[in-house]
């Protein structure tokens, strides 16, 4: 009786013109037609996907930023306190802190080549040939090879493309000169100096100037309270300068020559810098966030200060011997404690 009813619905499907298909060859094509709609994304589905991925880019860059920032002040410090450690062991070696210079003109070097041997980096010192100028070729290892520890990561990696200077006119050799970010604290001006390293004022001079031969005694007002070597501030190029006289101007000349003051030094008459766009080529500055400002104390510590800092303190910080505590409040009276 079923197959008489099964056969009966079969022979009416066909006068009718319909096809029956089983049930299950229905069910997979269904299947099959749903996994072909669903194989990719539609359009408003992808703009979702892009707008969250945008957001959690927004909320990571910006830790991204930070953490690379600490790493780079981490090294900054490390960099100051290796600075330090040497300067410090050039006291112990020759009884006074490296002379800031020797002479004002090429045939000369700085305090920063002056304690290479206490950085381990002795093989650069020992290849000078003081008769020879420095920018000349047979001083090429000894002016021209880069030490990591004098460049702030926050600014530039380690390179020699710095000019040499030539007696503050149009240089002879370009760009083959190792750098530096780091200038010696001359006091409150950047300039200073004294015949034989003697007779310094210790209300004015640093620790490390032009001719100097400063002892740790005459540092009165003590090695935590007073820096040694602090970031340079990079002035903002001025587009009347010559080409070859932009490094001379901002003072990013050798790092290790004798002849660009407002290079090798730096003085707090004026303060720290303002921020990037500060045009005074004498101060201290950096690159680092709020524009604070790593600095190497005779001690060996190193201290970020502010760029706002009160300019009173500074000075004091600055100078060897003006009798103020900047750790102390003050009480009322001018110049300090």
């Amino acid at each position: 009786m079923i197959a008489m009813t099964a056969m009966t619905a079969m022979l009416a499907s066909r006068q009718l013109g319909i096809r029956t298909i089983p049930s299950r060859a229905v069910a997979g094509a269904h299947v099959q037609r749903m996994q072909a709609r669903r194989a990719g994304f539609t359009l408003v589905e992808l703009l979702v996907v892009i707008a969250i991925i945008g957001t959690l880019v927004g909320l990571l860059l910006p830790a991204v930023q930070a953490a690379r920032e600490a790493a780079n002040r981490m090294a900054c410090n490390n960099n100051l306190k290796q600075l330090g450690l040497a300067i410090t062991l050039h006291h112990d070696a020759k009884k006074t802190f490296p002379s800031g210079r020797n002479t004002r003109d090429p045939m000369g070097v700085s305090w920063a080549f002056r304690i290479l041997p206490y950085m381990e980096e002795g093989a650069i010192t020992q290849s000078y040939v003081p008769a020879a100028r420095c920018d000349d070729v047979v001083n090429s290892q000894a002016m021209r090879t880069a030490v990591s520890a004098f460049f702030c990561p926050s600014r530039r990696p380690p390179n020699n493309t710095r000019n040499f200077d030539n007696n503050n006119t149009e240089p002879f050799v370009l760009g083959v000169a190792a750098g530096g970010d780091y200038s010696a604290n001359a006091g409150t001006y950047f300039n200073y100096s004294t015949e034989n390293g003697s007779g310094a004022d210790p209300r004015q001079a640093g620790p490390i100037y032009t001719f100097s031969a400063v002892k740790a005694a005459w540092v009165t007002d003590g090695l935590s309270q007073t820096f040694a070597v602090g970031e340079r501030h990079l002035v903002p190029v001025d587009p009347s300068w010559s080409p070859t006289m932009i490094h001379y101007q901002q003072g990013d000349n050798s790092m290790f020559c004798a002849d660009t003051p407002h290079c090798l030094f730096r003085d707090t008459a004026r303060g720290l810098a303002s921020g990037p766009n500060d045009t005074n080529n004498r101060k201290f500055g950096s690159r680092h966030a709020a524009g604070t400002v790593n600095f190497v104390f005779l001690d060996g510590h190193v201290e970020g200060l502010s760029p706002d800092i009160d300019i009173d303190i500074l000075r004091w910080q600055s100078t060897i011997g003006d009798g103020n505590d900047p750790t102390r409040p003050s009480d009322g009276a001018t110049g300090g404690t």
